[in-house]
């Protein structure tokens, strides 16, 4: 419990994340819990398009198909979200991704939570090559969802090929 919760100072029970609120107000047909769903794999893949403090136009091209195919979600509807969520991360009102990954972790099976860091990877790799901070970023989120080391390393195992530090280190072998 936080010092402020103790002393009576902040709600004993928090508002949804504002991306969360969002999307559930700009479609109204989700139920919150799909809403959560659906907003925290959203935030969490633009958390990884964003990490260099840029979202290219090969990333914005993966986010919403992605999205879509992952979420259940019509592709308008997946690009509306995807939207949304590019705007709060890329504005001074921010994403807590702290407040969506937990809320992800909660609600998702650990299939679930594989084929997001699969997504993740997805991402990092629209331009190519996957970067050191995005491989780290990806490694983050797998870590805060509790995913094993091991369940981490089957899924970074498919974008091997694509790693920066590897094509770097085959470059310097092959002279």
């Amino acid at each position: 419990m936080s010092l402020l919760k103790l002393l009576g100072w902040a709600d004993a029970s928090p508002e949804p994340e504002r991306l969360t609120a969002t999307v559930q107000a700009r479609l109204v047909d989700l139920t919150p819990a799909r809403a959560e769903f659906v907003a925290a794999f959203a935030g969490l893949l633009v958390r990884v398009a964003y990490v260099d403090r840029s979202i290219s136009e090969a990333e914005r091209a993966v986010l919403a198909p992605l999205l879509a195919a992952n979420a259940g979600l019509p592709a308008a509807e997946a690009e509306t979200v995807i939207e949304i969520a590019t705007h709060q991360a890329t504005t001074l009102e921010g994403i807590s991704y702290a407040s969506l990954t937990r809320a992800f972790n909660a609600i998702a099976t650990d299939e679930e939570k594989e084929r997001l860091i699969d997504c993740l990877f997805a991402v990092a790799t629209a331009e190519g090559t996957v970067s050191v901070v995005e491989d780290d970023e990806v490694r983050a989120v797998a870590r805060a969802l509790l995913l094993s080391h091991q369940q981490f390393i089957a899924v970074r195992s498919r974008y091997k090929d694509q790693l920066e530090v590897i094509q770097a280190a085959r470059q310097s072998r092959d002279g």
